[in-house]
């Protein structure tokens, strides 16, 4: 069995639900770092960063939330994971887009506007708010584009790209943001809200 080392962060959800959407066995076992169980000695020999998630699998460890998702989408044999190399390629596209351009922005935002007051460490930094703002515009605009050609991210098919970029577009709903001029970015968030993978992951974050 797999067991995920987690927190309520979005980097830990994009590697529970895809684990819940390939029907893999696993053990979600919470970090609590509000008492800083990721600095504990124990911890830190399974992910000397001091981060979540990590992933343990017959008494290895793997951490970085990409990594992780790449890794246990090998575990099965999965139409998720295309074997054709260019089309996998394209799937890892846009997991690094998400990763590195407007995932990246969204979770600045959800830290500045959501974490921020929730943690009692300060009011939303209006600087970082309005570069994060400025550049999710642009970038949904990408995404917005490519969803009017094609029902999902990276292709026609559902793929492991979805999966993980929803963990970050599910931000979107915490932050009341309007998506009315992205259709097709607000009809794919919510044709995978209801994915039952989806559904069934949160009650490991409530």
């Amino acid at each position: 069995m797999l067991k995920i080392y987690g927190f309520n962060t979005q980097n830990n959800k994009k590697v529970v639900y895809l684990a819940k959407e390939l029907g893999l066995d696993f053990e979600f076992v919470k970090v609590d770092l509000m008492k800083r169980e990721n600095r504990s000695p124990e911890f830190l020999k399974m992910n000397p960063i001091g981060k979540v998630p990590v992933l343990e699998h017959d008494g290895k460890y793997l951490f970085e939330s990409g990594a992780i998702c790449r890794y246990i989408a090998t575990l099965v044999d999965t139409p998720l994971a295309p074997k054709e190399k260019f089309e996998y390629a394209q799937v890892d596209q846009w997991m690094e887009f998400f990763t590195n351009h407007l995932g990246r922005w969204l979770n600045t935002l959800f830290f500045e506007k959501i974490l921020r007051p929730f943690l009692g460490i300060g009011s939303p930094v209006k600087e970082t708010c309005e570069e994060a703002e400025n550049f999710i515009s642009q970038q949904m605009k990408v995404l917005e584009g490519e969803l009017s050609k094609r029902e999902f991210i990276a292709s026609n098919e559902l793929s492991i790209a979805d999966i993980y970029a929803y963990a970050y577009i599910e931000q979107t709903i915490a932050l009341e943001m309007d998506l009315s001029e992205f259709p097709n970015t607000l009809k794919w968030r919510d044709m995978i809200s209801k994915r039952e993978s989806i559904v069934d992951c949160q009650k490991y974050f409530n």
